[in-house]
C-alpha cells in the first residue's frame, strides 16, 4: 500500500516537473513532496510500534521513524529558507517542522514552530490541531500554567472544536500535576458526559477516572470506572489492571468474599493467565479474611507447591505463618511457616519479612518463657512489667499485632505501681490509637488522660503536640533551663567588668556562681543541672583558693556523670599524667612498622646501586685459555724471548 502510493506520488510529481521544467516551483515541490513523504513513513512505522506494544502509545519516536522526521525538518526547512514567499508551502512547511519535533520529543522546539505557525497562519485549516499540540507539547515540557493558558481556547470553543474532548483529557491531567484531584475529575467527567468520542478515548479515560477515585479513596466511583464497558478497547495489560483493581474496591471496603469470587472469574479467563500465580495468591489471602479458612489455606498450599522456590511460594509461606500466628495462635507452627517463607525466596521482600517475623516470635516465646508473677517482690514485678513492655513493643512494632500490644499495655497500667514505666504505657496506648488504629477521638481522649495525670512530664508535653494544641507544658527540664539562661547572662556581664574594678569582678562572679548553684542545687539531674555543675568548677578553677572545689566538682562529674560532654571534659581535666589508649599504642607501632620498612627498602637499593657503580669501574674480565701453562717460578717473570 505505501509502495504504490509513493509510486503514484513520484509519477505524478516527475509529470509535473516535466511540464513545468524551468520553472522555479519544481524545487519546493520536490522538496514539499519529499517532506510529506517521510511524515506519512515516519508515522506508518510510529504506528506499527504502537500496535505491537501493550498500553498507550505515547512515546518518543526512535530509530528509523526518527530518522524519517529529521529529513522532514531538513526539506521543511529548504522551503523555508529558499520560497518563504509561498504561503501556502511555507505553511505546510513549518507545520510539518513542529510535528516532527514534537513526534521526536523536543517540546520546545515544536511549540516555537506552533507558535510561529499561529503568527504567520491563523485562518490555516490546520489551526486548530496546532493549537491542541501546543498546549500538549507545553505540558510535556513541564510547562503546566502556561499549557492550561494555551488549553482555553480550545474549552471556550466547545463541541465546535474538533479537540474538545482531547482538550477536556489533557485538562484533567494538568489538574492532576497541580494537585488538583477535583477538578481533574469534573474535566474527565465532563469528558464523558459527552456521548462523542471514540471507545478506546472514551476507555482511557474511564481508567484515568477510575484511579483518581481510587486515590481519594471513593472506592464505589473507582469501581465503577473500572467496571466500564469501554474498558475492552484498552489493550489486555490494561483490562487486567481494571479487573484486578475492581476486586481490590472490594477488599478495601472489606466485602472480602466477593472480592475472592471477582478474582476467581479473572483466574478462569485465558486472556490473564500470565498473571495466574499472583492471581491465586491473592485469592486465598482474601478466603482467609473472608474467614473462609479451610478453603484460603488449601489454596496457599497449592501455590506453595505449584510455584516452589518462587517469590509466590513465599508469599504463600509468609501468609500460612501471619495465618497461624494471629488467628489460630499456632507460634510454634508459624514459626515452620516463616522458615519455609525465608527458604523459598531469601532475596524476596516475603523472605527478609518473614525472617525478621521469625526471629521476631523467638524472641516473644522466649519472653513469654520468663514472665510470671510467682515472685512478688519489687525487684521481680519491676521485670515483669519490664518484659510485658517489650512484648506489648514486639506485637506492635515486630508481629503487627495491634489487640495484642494493646492487651499487655492495659496490664501495665492496671498492676504497675512503677510511675515511669506506666507514663510510659499510656502514651504508647495513645499513639497506637493515634497512628497506627487512626482513631482520632480515642487518642484524643487518652492524650488528655495523659495531660491531666502527669502535667510535668515530657509524655504530657508531647500529647500537646500530637494534638496540635500551643504547647502550655514546661518539665523540670523547661525550668532548668530557663534558670541556667539567667546564670549565663550573669556570666557574660560579670567578664565584661573591667579588671581595674576588682570588688566589682569578684562580686559579678559570685553572683554568677551562686545561680549556676541554684540550677544544679534544684534541678541536678536534668541536663542544664550537670552543666551548671561544670560551669560552677570551671568559675572555681580561676581563683587558687578554690582549685580543690573545682576537682572536687570534676570529680563529681566524671563519677556520676560519665556518660555526658561534661563528665567525659571533667575526666580529661583530672588526668595529671600522660596516658596513650591501646588504640593509639597499636598505631604508633603500625606506624614505626611501615617506617622501619621503608628505610631498609631505601637502604637496599642505595647499596645495589653502589655495587651498580663499582661493577662499571672494573672493566672487562681477562680471559684465560683453558690449555694455558702458567709459570711459577722467579726467572720466568723475566724471560721475553
Amino acid at each position: 500500500m505505501l509502495r504504490s502510493r509513493t509510486f503514484i506520488f513520484a509519477l505524478m510529481s516527475f509529470a509535473i516537473a516535466m511540464m513545468l521544467e524551468g520553472c522555479t516551483c519544481c524545487a519546493y515541490l520536490n522538496h514539499i513532496f519529499n517532506a510529506d513523504r517521510n511524515y506519512e513513513e515516519a508515522v506508518e512505522l510510529e504506528q506499527a510500534k504502537a500496535d505491537s506494544l501493550p498500553g498507550d502509545s505515547d512515546f518518543v519516536a526512535t530509530g528509523e521513524a526518527a530518522k524519517k522526521y529529521d529529513k522532514v525538518i531538513e526539506k521543511g526547512s529548504r522551503v523555508l529558507e529558499r520560497f518563504p514567499d509561498n504561503d501556502r508551502q511555507t505553511a505546510r512547511a513549518v507545520f510539518l517542522i513542529g510535528e516532527a519535533f514534537r513526534h521526536k520529543g523536543e517540546w520546545s522546539k515544536a511549540v516555537t514552530k506552533y507558535d510561529e505557525f499561529e503568527r504567520y497562519f491563523p485562518d490555516h485549516d490546520s489551526m486548530p490541531k496546532v493549537e491542541y499540540e501546543r498546549a500538549y507539547c507545553l505540558y510535556k515540557n513541564g510547562e503546566y500554567d502556561i499549557s492550561r493558558f494555551a488549553l482555553q481556547s480550545i474549552l471556550d470553543a466547545g463541541d465546535s472544536h474538533p479537540f474538545y474532548h482531547d482538550g477536556l483529557n489533557l485538562l484533567s491531567l494538568l489538574e492532576e500535576k497541580g494537585d488538583f484531584t477535583e477538578q481533574a475529575i469534573a474535566a474527565l467527567e465532563k469528558m464523558l458526559a459527552d456521548t462523542n468520542g471514540t471507545p478506546y478515548m472514551r476507555g482511557r479515560a474511564h481508567m484515568r477516572l477510575a484511579s483518581l477515585y481510587f486515590k481519594t479513596e471513593n472506592y464505589s466511583k473507582a469501581r465503577e470506572h473500572y467496571k466500564a464497558k469501554e474498558i475492552v478497547e484498552l489493550p489486555m495489560n490494561d483490562q487486567y489492571s481494571a479487573a484486578l483493581h475492581a476486586a481490590e474496591c472490594l477488599a478495601l471496603t472489606e466485602a472480602y468474599a466477593p472480592a475472592a469470587e471477582e478474582y476467581l472469574v479473572m483466574i478462569k479467563n485465558k486472556e490473564f493467565e500470565k498473571h495466574l500465580p499472583d492471581m491465586q495468591v491473592r485469592r486465598a489471602e482474601l478466603l482467609l479474611l473472608a474467614s473462609n479458612w479451610t478453603d484460603g489455606e488449601k489454596l496457599l498450599h497449592y501455590v506453595t507447591d505449584e510455584y516452589e522456590k518462587t517469590e509466590y511460594a513465599s508469599r504463600g509461606f509468609f501468609d500460612l505463618g501471619e495465618f497461624y500466628q494471629t488467628e489460630k495462635r499456632d507460634y510454634e507452627q508459624a514459626l515452620a511457616y516463616y522458615d519455609s517463607s525465608f527458604m523459598a525466596k531469601p532475596v524476596s521482600n516475603w523472605g527478609r519479612n518473614a525472617r525478621e517475623r521469625r526471629d521476631a516470635l523467638k524472641r516473644l516465646l522466649a519472653l513469654r518463657a520468663q514472665d510470671s508473677l510467682a515472685d512478688t517482690t519489687a525487684h521481680a514485678k519491676k521485670k515483669f512489667f519490664d518484659t510485658e513492655f517489650q512484648i506489648a513493643e514486639l506485637f506492635l512494632f515486630k508481629l503487627s499485632e495491634m489487640d495484642s500490644s494493646l492487651v499487655r499495655l492495659d496490664r501495665i497500667i492496671e498492676g504497675s505501681e512503677d510511675t515511669a514505666i506506666v507514663m510510659r504505657a499510656t502514651y504508647a496506648r495513645a499513639f497506637i490509637y493515634d497512628e497506627f488504629k487512626q482513631d482520632e477521638e480515642k487518642a484524643e481522649e487518652l492524650y488528655k488522660e495523659i495531660i491531666a495525670k502527669y502535667p510535668k512530664t515530657d509524655y504530657a508535653k508531647q500529647a500537646q503536640i500530637n494534638l496540635g494544641v500551643r504547647v502550655t507544658v514546661k518539665t523540670p527540664e523547661d525550668d532548668a533551663h530557663e534558670l541556667f539562661l539567667i546564670a549565663e547572662s550573669l556570666l557574660v556581664a560579670a567578664k565584661e567588668v573591667p579588671l581595674d574594678q576588682m570588688d566589682s569582678v569578684d562580686s559579678a562572679y559570685a553572683r554568677a556562681l551562686t545561680a549556676y548553684d541554684t540550677v544544679y542545687q534544684a534541678y541536678p539531674e536534668t541536663q542544664a543541672g550537670i552543666q551548671a555543675l561544670y560551669m560552677k568548677a570551671i568559675i572555681w578553677e580561676m581563683t587558687p583558693e578554690t582549685k580543690d572545689s573545682a576537682a572536687f566538682a570534676f570529680k563529681k562529674l566524671r563519677n556520676e556523670h560519665r556518660d555526658t560532654p561534661w563528665g567525659r571534659d571533667a575526666e580529661n581535666r583530672l588526668q595529671t599524667r600522660a596516658s596513650i589508649t591501646d588504640e593509639s599504642l597499636a598505631r604508633l607501632r603500625k606506624r614505626v612498622d611501615q617506617n622501619t620498612a621503608y628505610v631498609e627498602k631505601l637502604s637496599k637499593q642505595y647499596y645495589e646501586g653502589l655495587a651498580e657503580a663499582e661493577n662499571k669501574k672494573k672493566g672487562p674480565d681477562i680471559q684465560v685459555e683453558e690449555n694455558e701453562e702458567l709459570e711459577n717460578s722467579y726467572n720466568s717473570m723475566y724471560d721475553f724471548e
